[in-house]
């Protein structure tokens, strides 16, 4: 089943969710703010997106780790996730047919359209 990574008050997290519920597409809710992930997850992610790049620059957790002048590669990205979770872009959603694993990070609903529809 197809996972969806975020956090309830999250403005994408709810525009996914939405287009999701709206075409009746299945989906686990993971909430970050309950959940912690581990390394394994975080590095199976990075077969499709860098840990530099999972990275939401706007998002609290970045400013609190005072992360924007920082030159992060993806190891030090990595251990900022693993500390907190919430510093990831959102949505995250892990999917794919036939046991082929995909992964889409944020909301795009022409990108939502084409992947999922």
């Amino acid at each position: 089943m197809m996972k969806v990574y975020g956090i309830s008050n999250c403005a994408s997290v709810k525009k996914a969710k939405k287009f999701f519920d709206e075409h009746s597409i299945l989906y686990e809710f993971v909430d970050l703010s309950k959940t912690s992930l581990d390394k394994e997850k975080i590095e199976s992610w990075q077969n499709f997106l860098p840990a530099g790049q999972m990275l939401n620059s706007r998002s609290k957790s970045y400013r609190e780790m005072d992360l924007k002048n920082k030159k992060l590669d993806d190891k030090k990205a990595l251990k900022a996730i693993l500390k907190d979770n919430l510093i990831l872009k959102r949505p995250i959603i892990e999917h794919g047919l036939n046991g082929e694993q995909k992964f889409t990070i944020g909301f795009d609903e022409q990108e939502y359209k084409q992947t999922f529809l």
